[in-house]
C-alpha cells in the first residue's frame, strides 16, 4: 500500500520532470551528471539477442527525452516503440529528438504507478528497457511495475534497465559519491569552463536528489525484486561503482 507521504513524493517527482527550465537543460546536465548514459544505452543493445532485420515491440519506460528510445532505433531500425512519461513536457522534447522517426513511437503519459491500469490491453513486447528513471519508485512500487512488466512481456522476452543504486557499506558508498562528485568537478570544468568545489557539488547533488524524490536501493534487492516478479533470471550486465545495467529474462 502506497502512503500518503509516498503519494506527496509521487506528485513532486512528476512536478520536477516537468519543468521547462529542467527540461531545456536536461540532456547538456546528463552529460555533466551521468556521462555513463551512453555506455549504458550501449549496453542495452548489446545485451538484447536480437536481429536488426526484426520487427521488434519494445517499452520504454520513462522515456524522458527519447535518448534510450532513439539509440534503440538506430539498433533495431525496424523497431516499434511504445514510450512512457509521466511529465509531458518531457515527450514533447522527445518528439523533437525523434523527429526523424516519429512513426516508430507511440508516446503515453502516465506515472508508473498508474501504468499496469491505463496500458492493461497492451499486447506482448519483445522487450521492456529503462534509463534512469525506475529509482524514483519504493520497492513495493517497483515489484508492482516489474509484475506488470513480466506479464506483458513475451516469453523470452528482455527487460533491461540502465539506474543508480547505493552500496550496502557506508564506507564503500562515500568513496563511490567522492568519485562521482569528482567527476562532476572535472566536466563542470572542462565542458562549462566554471569551478566547482566538491562541497559545492555534494550539496547540490543532494538538494537534486530530494527534489527528484531519488529511492535507491542495493543492486541485490534491485535484482531480487526481478525475481520476485517472475523472471526465470535475473542479473547485472555491466557495473560501473553507483550505476549498473540489469535485468531479467521471462
Amino acid at each position: 500500500m502506497i502512503t500518503a507521504m509516498e503519494n506527496n513524493t509521487l506528485r513532486e517527482t512528476v512536478y520536477a520532470f516537468n519543468n521547462s527550465d529542467l527540461v531545456a537543460s536536461y540532456d547538456a546536465d546528463m552529460d555533466i551528471w551521468h556521462p555513463n548514459r551512453v555506455k549504458m544505452a550501449s549496453i542495452v543493445c548489446e545485451i538484447l539477442p536480437f536481429d536488426r532485420t526484426e520487427h521488434l515491440r519494445f517499452l520504454d519506460l520513462g522515456t524522458g527525452t527519447g535518448y534510450l528510445s532513439h539509440k534503440i532505433i538506430e539498433t533495431f531500425p525496424y523497431a516499434k516503440i511504445v514510450a512512457i512519461d509521466a511529465a509531458a513536457l518531457m515527450i514533447e522534447r522527445a518528439k523533437v529528438r525523434l523527429n526523424n522517426c516519429l512513426d516508430h513511437v507511440t508516446f503515453h503519459i502516465s506515472t508508473f504507478q498508474d501504468l499496469p491500469k491505463k496500458m492493461d490491453t497492451l499486447s506482448p513486447v519483445d522487450a521492456v528497457v529503462s534509463s534512469l528513471a525506475l529509482h524514483h519508485l519504493y520497492r513495493e512500487e517497483k515489484l508492482t511495475l516489474l509484475k506488470y512488466v513480466r506479464s506483458i512481456l513475451k516469453l523470452h522476452g528482455w527487460f533491461v534497465n540502465c539506474d543508480v543504486f547505493k552500496a550496502s557499506d557506508a564506507v564503500v558508498e562515500a568513496r563511490f559519491r567522492r568519485l562521482h562528485y569528482q567527476g562532476i568537478q572535472e566536466r563542470t570544468r572542462k565542458v562549462r569552463h566554471e569551478e566547482k568545489s566538491l562541497d559545492e557539488i555534494s550539496s547540490a547533488l543532494s538538494d537534486k536528489e530530494k527534489k527528484d524524490g531519488d529511492n535507491l536501493l542495493l543492486l541485490t534487492d534491485d535484482l531480487q525484486i526481478i525475481a520476485e516478479a517472475g523472471f526465470r533470471t535475473a542479473e547485472c550486465f555491466w557495473k560501473e561503482y553507483r550505476e549498473a545495467v540489469y535485468g531479467g529474462i521471462k
